[in-house]
Formats: C-alpha cells, structure tokens, sequence
C-alpha cells in the first residue's frame, strides 16, 4: 500500500498546537473531580514509518496510538516506557502478549473474553496494573465492535470487581461516518453512559473513570464540545506526500 501521509515536523507541532488551543477553548468546564482533564491530543501514528514515530518520541510527543499491533511491535524497542503508548485499534486475544507490555492504555476492551485474557496475561507477565478504556457501540452499527450501552451499564461494575489486574479508565467510541454535527447525540451519550457508570461505583473506581476517547480528525471539536478527554488525531498531523 503506498504511503500517503508523511511527517512533517514543524507541520505536525503547528497543527498538534492549533487543535490543543481551540479543543482548551472548546471544552465544557468540569466538575472538582474531573480536574486536569484537559482534552489530550493522541497523534496515530499508523500514518507514518517507525523512524518517523522515533521523532516523535524524541521530540516529546508521546503518548502516541497505534491501530495494529505489528506496527506497534515494530515502533517499540525492548524496554521502552509503556508510558509512550496507547492502543486504539481492534485487539486479538493472540496479539495480547505484544501489545500489553508495550502500552500504558488499550481503549478497545470489547468483550468479557477479551478482559479475562488481559488479566491473566498482565496477573502473571506484568508487575503493574494495565489501564483500559471499553469500547461503546453507541450508534449500534453491526460493523463496529463494543458493547451496547444497555448491556454496558450491566456488566461493567462486575468486570471492574472480577478483573483486578486492569485499571478501568473509562469509555471509547468511534462514530459513524456520517457529517460532525450529526455526531453529537453519540457523543452526548457516551459521556451520559460514563457519569452513570461513576454514579454506581466506590469512590476509588469512580476517580479512575473518567476517561472518553472519542473524536477524530473530522469530528474532534463536537467530540470536546461533548466532555472527549482524549482526541485520536491521525489525518489532520500530517501533509500528503509530495508527487514524485
């Protein structure tokens, strides 16, 4: 597949700088409790090569989000600070042993099956909690993975109870393809879903949950509007390449 976006550092600086001020200002003011959550500008890096993603790291950039786990695994030296990166893309029960050591947060835990074989994995290769965020279907498009809302308000208090080894951060969804303004009734319930889930929780667990990754290039400044705390930005960091 030829590659169609390429880093341009100064480029990607400026653009990162331009949406962190206008999503600050966009942002609805939050509660005590949600203090210092910012919205945080997440740059996807399967855009761009590994050396370019190494730049990126250098310059202070991280953390970053990989959609694939092989170019996760390909864009991480042994070793590395977890710290750096976040998992965005689809997770296969068979990639958990590469992805869950390379990354601070996964935001696609889809299924019961999935939670269980992250902690057992982290119980016994890990010696720190895994931090994940659980993947909503909102707008309950049957291509799109995650659980309805109705099912999520069930089993959630009970995954955080039965799945120590993980840190529930809070909620992902990915919206339909369809005009940004008409995005925000999925928005609006993503964030609904998440105070509803803190609502049922200890106060330990409840000052976990905070987090909704939610908004992307096209559709990031309704995504703040709506309470988004982190922005998957991909398409808008980066220039096309030139012709040859």
């Amino acid at each position: 597949m030829r590659k169609t976006l390429q880093l341009d550092l100064d480029f990607f600086l400026q653009k990162r700088q331009e949406i962190e001020n206008e999503a600050a200002n966009l942002a609805p003011v939050a509660g005590s409790d949600m203090e210092g959550l910012n919205p945080c500008v997440l740059p996807v890096t399967k855009y761009i090569t590994a050396e370019e993603t190494r730049l990126l790291l250098d310059e202070g950039q991280a953390p970053l989000g990989e959609n694939r786990a092989q170019e996760l695994e390909a864009k991480t030296d042994p070793g590395q600070d977890p710290g750096g990166w976040h998992f965005i893309g689809k997770l296969q029960r068979n990639k958990i042993s590469i992805v869950a050591p390379r990354v601070d947060l996964i935001h696609s835990l889809d299924s019961q099956r999935l939670a269980e074989s992250l902690d057992r994995w982290v119980e016994d290769h890990l010696n720190r909690r895994l931090g994940v965020l659980i993947q909503i279907n909102i707008a309950g498009e049957s291509q799109k993975s995650g659980l309805d809302p109705v099912e999520a308000l069930e089993v959630i208090p009970d995954w955080i109870d039965r799945y120590p080894q993980l840190r529930f951060e809070g909620l992902m969804t990915m919206a339909p393809q369809i005009p940004a303004e008409e995005c925000r009734p999925v928005f609006q319930s993503l964030r609904k879903l998440r105070d509803d889930l803190r609502l049922s929780m200890d106060s330990s667990h409840a000052g976990d949950f905070r987090h909704l990754s939610m908004g992307m290039s096209a559709d990031w400044q309704v995504a703040v509007s709506e309470g988004a705390t982190l922005l998957r930005i991909g398409q808008s960091l980066y220039p096309p390449v030139s012709p040859d």
